[in-house]
């Protein structure tokens, strides 16, 4: 039987193009388009290809005082998103120390739309914080605490973005890495986060996580009430009635795979959220006991849930208030920071969270009428069922279990890298021939990770399915030198199987 072959994703500025033969294949030769990276890159003509700006990176930009390096990357529709990340060595104007998103610019209805972070003591998204269970403070996040930052990575189409923060936190100190991944062809940035507490002696401190917190106006600015908001658990919970009051009402009946928080306007059309890159029973998030009462059941008529018992931190504390706080983070059981054994959300399982405390999310902005949050999360579900194997060249079973860390752990899934949502194997003389085995989902654009790659150029040839990739058209490279790795991400959507080749 023939293998099913990849098809080119459709972008919102048309139909796929034909391949113009004059392009060399991906990563051959740099091919730079003259456009800004701010520019749009208009729809090719007949038989020309559409080619997809680079990553760029503007390091020290002043941001109304805020001191920033701005990463300009290409979405899945070859459209400009930017994310501005205040440094965290020094004070910031907001009184933070910076580590965050101040700002995101993202196309909608063919306009930029600009997402700043608010004004009321959470200057935007991306912050670090824990919650005690007991003590003398709430807990802490790093609005106090100078920490370092740099760019791990700067390739073509790829980019890594490092923070750590000396977190103290009840009397110890906790060691915070976190990295911002950023990929062209991917919408949504990823953030990955761990929590090193090896420094802390077992069950001396009894600590949640939070991290991304924080406040970004994601509808463009305008501070609209909010027309709706929900999360995923083992169930998914979404409220009723706009805009969401304490008196809303809500269901929390559907089953749910993979872990997410959204919330949503109407006027305009917008949508924030995030995604875990893990299904819940590999990686459980959420905490408290809302689903004792919760679980199952629809409730109409409201009120909304207590406050402090929701699974994740929404806007559920400014809700008495105000119906537009923006205001948005994560959740777990207290000891997943701390403990050598702490009990998941739901009670009938145990986790550790000692020495270490890591995850992965997907920072998910985009029009609500698309989906963006329950789309990532369904493609997330989808992942699990991707079998890679390789003729050329091996597949990738085991890695870092999360950031700043060097111990390794095997994959749920055999060449799938939660850390950073990326499939992964090592080449053979910097050659490599894998094969995806989708199912009977789909793999839309999928960021392929080859390590043990030393050329400092890229690949000669890629192929899919024996169809030469075209640079910045089809396949995205970057060459990490200083990790040996070679990072491509197919301008494809993947369905039945499919053979990569890099030569």
């Amino acid at each position: 039987m023939m293998p099913q072959r990849a098809l080119l994703a459709p972008g919102r500025r048309g139909a796929a193009v034909l391949l113009a033969v004059s392009l060399v294949a991906c990563g051959g030769r740099d091919v730079r388009p003259d456009a800004e990276p701010d520019a749009g890159i208009p729809d090719a003509g007949s038989g020309q290809a559409h080619l997809c700006a680079p990553l760029s990176l503007e390091r020290n930009v002043d941001l109304e005082g805020f001191h920033t390096d701005r990463y300009t990357w290409r979405d899945g529709d070859c459209a400009p998103r930017s994310a501005f990340l205040v440094r965290n060595d020094s004070l910031d104007p907001a009184g933070w120390h910076g580590g965050y998103v101040r700002r995101y610019v993202y196309e909608a209805d063919g306009a930029a739309r600009t997402c700043d972070g608010a004004n009321d003591g959470v200057p935007g998204w991306g912050m670090v914080t824990c919650h005690l269970r007991a003590g003398a403070t709430w807990g802490n996040w790093t609005e106090g605490v100078t920490g370092t930052g740099r760019t791990l990575f700067a390739g073509r189409h790829h980019a890594l973005h490092e923070f750590r923060w000396p977190l103290p936190l009840g009397g110890h100190v906790v060691q915070v890495t976190v990295h911002y991944l950023f990929a062209t062809g991917r919408d949504h940035p990823l953030y990955a986060i761990t929590h090193d507490v090896s420094s802390v002696p077992p069950d001396a401190l009894e600590a949640d996580v939070r991290s991304p917190y924080g406040d970004l106006l994601f509808d463009g600015n305008a501070n609209a009430e909010i027309a709706g908001l929900g999360w995923g658990d083992r169930h998914r919970f979404v409220t009723l009635s706009s805009p969401v009051t304490r008196a809303s009402g809500w269901d929390y009946r559907e089953p749910n795979v993979v872990p997410y928080t959204r919330m949503w306007t109407t006027a305009p059309d917008a949508e924030m959220g995030v995604v875990q890159t893990q299904p819940w029973l590999q990686k459980p998030a959420g905490g408290y006991w809302l689903y004792q009462q919760g679980w199952g059941q629809r409730d109409a008529d409201g009120p909304l849930p207590d406050d402090w018992n929701w699974t994740y931190q929404l806007n559920q504390y400014q809700l008495p208030t105000t119906t537009r706080s923006h205001r948005m983070a994560w959740g777990s059981n207290y000891g997943a920071l701390g403990w050598r054994q702490y009990a998941r959300y739901g009670d009938d399982g145990m986790l550790s969270g000692h020495p270490y405390q890591s995850y992965s999310v997907f920072m998910v902005l985009g029009p609500h009428s698309e989906d963006p949050v329950r789309r990532r999360a369904s493609e997330v579900e989808s992942w699990q069922a991707v079998r890679l194997s390789a003729t050329e060249g091996t597949v990738a079973t085991h890695g870092p279990g999360g950031v700043g860390r060097s111990d390794s752990v095997p994959y749920d899934v055999p060449g799938y890298n939660p850390v950073y949502a990326t499939w992964e194997a090592r080449v053979t003389g910097n050659r490599a021939r894998l094969r995806f085995d989708v199912g009977r989902g789909s793999l839309v654009h999928p960021v392929v990770v080859l390590r043990g790659y030393t050329a400092s150029t890229p690949p000669a040839r890629v192929l899919l399915d024996d169809q030469v990739l075209a640079a910045d058209v089809d396949c995205f490279a970057s060459v990490d030198d200083a990790g040996d790795a070679l990072w491509l991400t197919l301008n494809r959507t993947l369905t039945g199987t499919a053979t990569l080749r890099v030569e």
